[in-house]
């Protein structure tokens, strides 16, 4: 849990609580109320929560902020009829994070609201789906298909393919990769720098990239870039949706079944089964994969009773759990 400082002048905070009673689509407020502490991805989500929470609110003439312990049990309770376990959570720690940036009394901290959490979690354990894997067979045949590709979109989205699944990076580790993120050694072979790790490619995926960096010119910027329908290459990186739809064009050229959707996270999933399936741990997977817990590699490589230890484990260092 990050430790924002709450607000303390009293007529500031009372301006900001006048401020998020109603709902807000401006992402900078929230940026400003968490001392720019989240990314604009993690900001977007609080701000879709938060007015969630405040529509309930309205429909139920109740009190959004400060919030009875009341209020929050039957928001979630009329949540949990439509949402995963995942986003009840998510709207706990959004509406615990505004009353404290207020100074206000925390309602997620009452024993109240950690029981009612606990009888979803219990009922929805089960609710959770993994991605479609994306696994190193499919790589192969899209890459019988590509090898040779010459247009644009053909060659970045084989990079993609490749550097995504072997470097088993996130969606918005993809988007944020710079030319100078790489290193070419006189080899050919290519390194990734993610932050503050190294990541080296195989001669396959360092193919892919380097007929991507040849195809499109860069020696410098945004890696992987938007092209139009006619084949121009952009300066914009990619967002989440055209990530998304790189995925979902290696599905349809494999002939995969519609039920079967890859997305932007099917790499990282796909990854780990092979990895798994190879015998390779699930703490080697997680360092490997760069996660912060075992839990999200345990539940894609079909561990479920280490996933549900290891998110017990996390669960229980919660505010709210205390």
């Amino acid at each position: 849990m990050k430790n924002i400082p709450a607000i303390q002048d009293e007529s500031k905070q009372r301006a900001s609580v006048q401020k998020f009673s109603v709902p807000i689509e401006d992402v900078e407020a929230w940026r400003i109320l968490t001392h720019q502490q989240y990314s604009a991805n993690t900001l977007l989500a609080f701000k879709n929560d938060w007015n969630h929470f405040l529509e309930f609110c309205l429909e139920t003439k109740m009190e959004p902020l400060p919030a009875a312990v009341k209020t929050v049990h039957e928001f979630i309770d009329r949540m949990a009829q439509k949402r995963k376990l995942a986003s009840l959570k998510r709207y706990i720690v959004t509406i615990g994070l505004v009353h404290r940036c207020h100074a206000l009394p925390d309602p997620c901290r009452h024993t109240e609201v950690r029981l009612v959490l606990n009888k979803y979690r219990i009922e929805k354990q089960d609710d959770y789906k993994n991605a479609a894997a994306f696994r190193d067979d499919h790589l192969q045949q899209l890459l019988d298909v590509f090898a040779l590709a010459t247009k644009p979109k053909d060659v970045r989205d084989m990079a993609i393919w490749s550097v995504m699944f072997e470097a088993m990076l996130k969606r918005s580790e993809l988007a944020a990769l710079t030319v100078e993120d790489l290193e070419i050694a006189p080899s050919g072979l290519i390194s990734l720098f993610v932050k503050e790790h190294r990541i080296e490619l195989s001669s396959l995926a360092s193919q892919a990239l380097q007929r991507w960096l040849i195809i499109g010119s860069l020696d410098s910027g945004i890696l992987f870039r938007r092209i139009d329908r006619h084949g121009n290459i952009g300066d914009q990186a990619l967002d989440h949706s055209s990530i998304y739809r790189v995925f979902r064009r290696a599905g349809d050229e494999l002939g995969i079944s519609h039920e079967t959707i890859f997305s932007g996270q099917s790499p990282r999933v796909g990854a780990v089964k092979d990895l798994s399936d190879a015998g390779v741990t699930i703490h080697e997977i997680q360092s490997q994969g760069r996660w912060k817990s075992p839990a999200m590699p345990a539940q894609y490589a079909g561990h479920k009773d280490k996933h549900d230890t290891e998110i017990a484990r996390y669960v229980k260092k919660k505010p709210w759990e205390r």
